[in-house]
C-alpha cells in the first residue's frame, strides 16, 4: 500500500471526525530531519464523546516531496477511552485484509492489549483496544508501598523506576495516578508521562510540557516522543472542556 493510499483510507474511515490535537507529520517539520530512521512517523488524534482513536502511520523514508509513492509500512490505531462510533471506524479500516495475528508474534508480549491485525500486501493494519473493560485489581499494599519507595528514592536508577512505573500501571487507580505525578513533581519519566497520558490524565501535561522545554534540539527522537505524547493529552484535554460544556 502506497503512502496515498494509506492516507485514503484513513480519510475514508474517519473522514469528519473531530480532530482533538494538530496532526503531527515527521517530514513535514524541519525539527526531526535528523532523526535516524529509515520511516518516515505521522500520528493523528480523532476525538469523540468520550473515546479516542490515535492513528500512527509509518512509511519508508524517501524525500518529503516522494512520500504520496512511498510504501506504507504500517497503519496502526490505539483506541483509548469509550466511544462505539470509532471503534466503527477503526473496524472499517481491517475491512478486506488478510488476518495476519502472526505480524504481532513477538512485538508486544502478554500486555492485555487486543489486538486485531490484517496485511494488505506488506502493509499491517491494526487497530488496539487499550481500554481493558471492568476494574483491575488493586496490587497489595506491601508490593504498592515498595513501589511507590522505589520512585521516591534518589539512589533509584531510571531503570528501576522505569520497572516501578510499569508494575505500578498494573492498578489502574487514584492513588497510582498521584504516585506517578508525585514522581513528575521531582524528575521527568517518559514511562509515567505515557501511562499518564494514556489514561487520560490530564494533569500530567504540565511537566510534560517541562520535559519537552529541556530538549536538546539535537535529541529528534525525545523531542518526537514527548511532543506525541503532548499532541495526546491536548486531545484529552479538549474532551474534558466538551464534557464540561454539555
Amino acid at each position: 500500500m502506497k503512502h496515498s493510499e494509506a492516507v485514503a483510507l484513513l480519510e475514508r474511515c474517519f473522514g469528519g471526525r473531530e480532530e482533538g490535537a494538530p496532526r503531527l507529520i515527521e517530514a513535514e517539520d524541519e525539527r526531526f530531519a535528523l532523526r535516524p530512521s529509515a520511516v518516515w512517523l505521522e500520528y493523528r488524534w480523532y476525538v469523540s464523546g468520550r473515546g479516542m482513536a490515535e492513528v500512527f502511520l509509518k512509511s519508508e523514508r524517501v524525500r518529503p516531496e516522494a512520500r504520496a509513492d512511498a510504501e506504507a509500512t504500517v497503519v496502526r490505531v490505539h483506541l483509548l477511552g469509550a466511544s462505539e462510533d470509532l471503534s466503527e471506524r477503526a473496524a472499517k479500516l481491517l475491512v478486506g485484509g488478510r488476518p495476519a495475528p502472526e505480524r504481532l508474534m513477538g512485538l508486544f508480549g502478554d500486555d492485555g492489549v487486543r489486538r486485531e491485525c490484517v496485511a494488505f500486501a506488506r502493509t499491517s493494519v491494526t487497530v488496539e483496544h487499550w481500554d481493558t473493560p471492568g476494574p483491575r485489581p488493586l496490587l497489595k499494599e506491601a508490593r504498592f508501598s515498595a513501589l511507590t519507595a522505589r520512585l521516591a528514592d534518589a539512589a533509584s536508577t531510571p531503570e528501576e523506576r522505569h520497572e516501578a512505573v510499569q508494575r505500578l500501571a498494573e492498578e489502574r487507580s487514584p492513588r497510582v495516578v498521584e504516585a506517578l505525578l508525585a514522581l513528575l513533581s521531582r524528575q521527568p519519566s517518559l514511562m509515567a508521562l505515557r501511562v499518564l497520558s494514556e489514561w487520560g490524565e490530564v494533569r500530567a501535561r504540565a511537566p510534560l510540557q517541562q520535559a519537552l522545554a529541556a530538549v536538546r534540539p539535537d535529541n529528534p527522537s525525545d523531542l518526537w516522543n514527548l511532543t506525541a505524547l503532548d499532541r495526546r493529552l491536548e486531545a484529552w484535554e479538549l474532551m474534558v472542556r466538551q464534557a464540561t460544556a454539555r
